[in-house]
């Protein structure tokens, strides 16, 4: 899909929301085994108009009057829009400033291919194979960004600190994860109670015996401290 051939989508042409995806798109997805958003939630409804329309983008100013049209409750309507390849499909966020679209014929993002669970089969191919998905998605969300896009940011999304100290650089990618980790630097993040609490319960995150010991001793000291 070239974007240059892509229209500023009209809201005035979208008379009512699609009440179910394309089978094009539900097929594709149950071929690779993803889980888009449920159509009747905000996000659903903002990828149905994504995908039913093809051959335009959307703007902020266009998912602002999507939301306000369509009375979708929301903070952000842009986040409605921008966090589709998170789930599996390929979309341009975080490459092309200014628009938002889902790239067509449908293809898998990076970030899905790079979660898949990845079980090594003892050939050098099969390893290669994950290490370049993995380069990819580093290239695609890190080296490929230009560095007018990159901003500061906060390390602790929940420090008050201005300072230079809790300042942090990071590329449109990272605006993602703000709310649920805390940045040591651009790369290395931890996550945030919440955050934690909903990776341990997905088990995307396991401990041993003896690390939730040595855990808890630490933070029984930094509650002591307070």
């Amino acid at each position: 899909m070239n974007s240059e051939k892509l229209t500023l989508i009209d809201i005035d042409k979208i008379t009512e929301l699609p009440k179910e995806f394309p089978e094009e798109f539900t097929e594709f997805c149950r071929i690779n085994d993803l889980k888009p958003p449920n159509i009747t939630t905000g996000n659903g409804k903002a990828l149905s108009v994504m995908i039913t329309y093809k051959g335009n983008y959307w703007d902020r100013k266009t998912c602002d009057q999507f939301v306000e049209k369509f009375k979708i409750e929301t903070k952000d309507s842009i986040q409605l829009f921008n966090k589709h390849n998170q789930w599996g499909i390929q979309t341009n966020s975080g490459i092309e400033r200014g628009k938002l679209y889902i790239v067509y014929p449908y293809t898998l993002s990076n970030k899905h291919k790079m979660r898949k669970n990845f079980k090594f089969d003892g050939t050098d191919e099969e390893k290669n194979l994950e290490i370049n998905k993995i380069k990819s998605t580093i290239k695609a969300d890190y080296i490929d960004v230009g560095n007018d896009l990159w901003q500061l940011g906060h390390k602790n999304p929940a420090s008050t600190d201005n300072s230079n100290d809790n300042l942090v650089l990071q590329p449109p990618i990272q605006g993602k994860y703000r709310d649920n980790y805390i940045f040591i630097d651009t790369l290395t993040k931890f996550p945030v109670p919440n955050k934690l609490e909903v990776m341990i319960e997905r088990k995307e995150i396991e401990f041993s015996v003896d690390q939730i010991i040595k855990y808890k001793e630490i933070f029984d000291k930094l509650f002591t401290s307070i």
